[in-house]
């Protein structure tokens, strides 16, 4: 399994197909054990590792699992007795290509002579068109994000961003995360830190977010000046003793 190609695929998916946030947060879950068996096209999870690794319930983690089922992203099958499960997770951006290739397919078979040599320059150029728009659209994902900007994306940093996400907006969790990045503080931490004071002051909007953030640069900026002219102060003092 193609790693990059699994995850775009994945949030590119819920375009058209979204996923309440536990969904979200077991398929990072079930990709992480995955990994760790080596990219196995079937593999076995216990529900002890995943309680473990999305921090879920067991019966969140079987109302999120059936959702992943029915949605189309994972298949299982139980065993019996005390024997793990068996997942696997499907390759969504193979499904993708195999449908462009299908859509090529019909605009040739619909065409003859010269007429297809312009509907096959024509496809192309929305295809180039199209991926450029793609790279130059910004990700409106948080978890995305993350992962394009400051590092891999545990189950664990998974779930905390969607749990911020709820709490304020995806706006502003990906708003902290440019911040961070900005001032090269790639770590959720320091993002969390900033939502956390957002929060405190009542920020809902993108536009509270900065008038917050050019609020705390002022604070700083006046205490910096306190602090020099005090020690201006001691030694005027000191001078004149």
């Amino acid at each position: 399994m193609n790693y990059i190609k699994a995850i775009n695929a994945f949030y590119d998916h819920q375009e058209f197909n979204p996923l309440t946030s536990a969904a979200i947060n077991l398929w990072h879950s079930l990709m992480h054990v995955n990994n760790k068996s080596r990219w196995k096209k079937e593999f076995t999870a216990s529900m002890t590792v995943l309680c473990l690794k999305s921090n879920l319930s067991e019966s969140s983690i079987r109302k999120a699992r059936k959702e992943l089922v029915e949605k189309g992203y994972v298949t299982f099958t139980s065993r019996p007795g005390n024997q793990a499960p068996i997942y696997r997770i499907l390759p969504l951006y193979e499904e993708m290509d195999n449908e462009n290739d299908r859509l090529e397919e019909n605009s040739d078979g619909k065409s003859n002579g010269s007429d297809s040599g312009k509907s096959n320059t024509l496809s192309k150029q929305n295809e180039t068109k199209e991926k450029e728009e793609v790279v130059e659209t910004p990700a409106v994902n948080p978890h995305h994000f993350y992962e394009n900007n400051i590092g891999t994306l545990s189950p664990f940093i998974a779930e905390k961003i969607t749990l911020w996400c709820e709490e304020l907006s995806d706006e502003l969790v990906i708003q902290s995360m440019k911040l961070a990045v900005e001032s090269n503080k790639r770590f959720f931490s320091y993002c969390e830190g900033i939502l956390k004071q957002w929060q405190e002051a009542g920020v809902r909007t993108l536009k509270g977010a900065e008038r917050a953030q050019e609020n705390h640069k002022k604070k700083r900026t006046g205490s910096k000046q306190e602090k020099n002219k005090s020690v201006f102060d001691k030694l005027r003092e000191e001078l004149q003793v």
